[in-house]
């Protein structure tokens, strides 16, 4: 710590007798929680460069891991033994004087650039839930409620400020640094600490309907029917979330549905009447509000009680397939007569996917540029025992649906590495497809000695 503070670091440094060691260290869920030697806080984004300077100065270096948001089962924001740059206290959030941007700091969460964005009446595109962090929501897809009519978040980053392995703190956009712009949209964490994103803005709608509608199991066929009657007129500025999810106190296998409507652009009456028509809601929730930041509280009840523990995998699909959501709501049935398990869900998300495909593959380096939905299953659980058996489950489902869609498009999707269960279930090949290659090689441009190596790793280029 000495060290770390003679090189003159401005902010905290946590060590493990440290009073608030645990607190900084602790993660949702669980399992993400490990033992750094050091965590490291830092003040300003100059603090960055020292804090990788001491961790590589140690013998032997010292493994590097970034929080931002810290919401992940896989723990690729902390370190057993290394040293954590946690940017919990470089949240600044401040929207441009002409509104069409906002300046937020690399450990924002998303409730931190609602709270401020909605005072001004406008909006990034950005995560849907409000305790996410932004860096990581942004860098690996960013799929939002707004994406129907703006594209996902990656597509709205405007610069950055990364910090790189060698200590440089660089602006990088499409005209400053572009290699590391292209590298950093949808390399997520493999190119530096980004210290700050500037992310574009659009006009936030004046009112919009959330909050959930609710079938029992027995009513998935035509839960799914009223689901496809809204697709065939799917207004952009709308999306469906359908959930699976036991509800205390009987923990019946249950439906929820989920919707997001801009009600400027869709009467909401007008958008939900298949979802009563053709099959009848046993309650609904639904409330309007005037702002984005209640729109991120909108699941609040359905992911509130949750278990310390959680999996995640999940997967991209071309079209809302009857049989194989039937099999997963199956499979999901099963795995959750366990109580263990019960608080388990899975999520299928339906926005509008034209903008998606405004930009190509070769545009950045996340890589999903064909028209998809996705899916997430979530097991959530208490006890440890519980992890291979969530590990192993969560990985048939998502299996289910890839191989679902090749089977029946005749090509894969890949992966973002947001929804990805770990490197060892999805490899970089099936994260980044067709660009791996160049990013190999903004990999030994921008960290030959693979300083940035937690998580989806990218190997460098040898021939560079």
């Amino acid at each position: 710590m000495f060290d770390l503070q003679s090189l003159g670091f401005k902010g905290q440094i946590l060590t493990t007798s440290s009073p608030d060691y645990d607190a900084a260290r602790d993660r949702y869920p669980k399992n993400a929680v490990l033992k750094p030697s050091y965590i490291a806080q830092p003040a300003t984004v100059q603090d960055i460069p020292l804090a990788i300077k001491f961790a590589l100065s140690q013998n032997p270096p010292l493994e590097l891991a970034v929080k931002g948001g810290g919401v992940s089962p896989y723990p690729a924001s902390s370190s057993d033994g290394g040293l954590v740059i946690d940017l919990s206290h470089l949240k600044a959030v401040k929207v441009a004087d002409d509104k069409q941007s906002v300046s937020v700091g690399g450990g924002a969460l998303w409730s931190d650039v609602y709270a401020e964005t909605d005072k001004h009446g406008v909006v990034p595109i950005g995560g849907n839930v409000h305790f996410l962090g932004v860096g990581g929501v942004t860098l690996a897809g960013g799929y939002s409620n707004l994406s129907g009519k703006h594209g996902l978040g990656v597509d709205n980053i405007l610069q950055a400020t990364v910090v790189l392995a060698d200590g440089r703190v660089v602006t990088t956009s499409e005209k400053e640094e572009p290699d590391l712009f292209w590298a950093i949209r949808g390399g997520v964490n493999q190119f530096g600490v980004v210290a700050e994103l500037v992310l574009k803005t659009y006009p936030l709608s004046k009112a919009m309907t959330i909050g959930a509608m609710v079938y029992p199991g027995t009513e998935l066929q035509n839960v799914l029917a009223a689901l496809h009657k809204h697709l065939e007129n799917h207004h952009p500025s709308t999306k469906m979330i359908l959930m699976f999810a036991r509800a205390p106190p009987d923990f019946y296998p249950g439906l929820l549905l989920l919707p997001y409507i801009e009600n400027d652009a869709t009467p909401p009456d007008e958008v939900l009447a298949p979802f009563r028509e053709l099959v009848k809601p046993i309650f609904e929730g639904l409330a309007t509000v005037d702002g984005y930041l209640p729109v991120t509280h909108g699941a609040d009840q359905a992911l509130s009680g949750a278990p310390p523990r959680m999996s995640i995998d999940g997967a991209l699909f071309g079209d809302l397939w009857d049989d194989v959501v039937g099999q997963a709501f199956g499979s999901w049935v099963g795995f959750t007569e366990d109580p263990e398990f019960r608080s388990t869900i899975v999520m299928w998300e339906l926005g509008h996917r034209d903008k998606i495909v405004e930009r190509k593959v070769e545009d950045m380096a996340f890589a999903a540029r064909e028209k998809h939905y996705y899916m997430a299953a979530i097991p959530r659980f208490t006890n440890a025992s519980g992890d291979a058996k969530a590990a192993e489950w969560v990985s048939s489902i998502t299996s289910l649906v890839r191989t679902s869609h090749l089977e029946k498009t005749g090509k894969a999707l890949i992966t973002p590495p947001s929804f990805a269960l770990s490197p060892q279930s999805v490899p970089a090949e099936k994260i980044w497809g067709d660009n791996l290659p160049k990013l190999r090689k903004l990999k030994a441009k921008y960290d030959p000695k693979k300083v940035w190596s937690k998580g989806w790793c990218i190997e460098p280029d040898p021939k560079l």
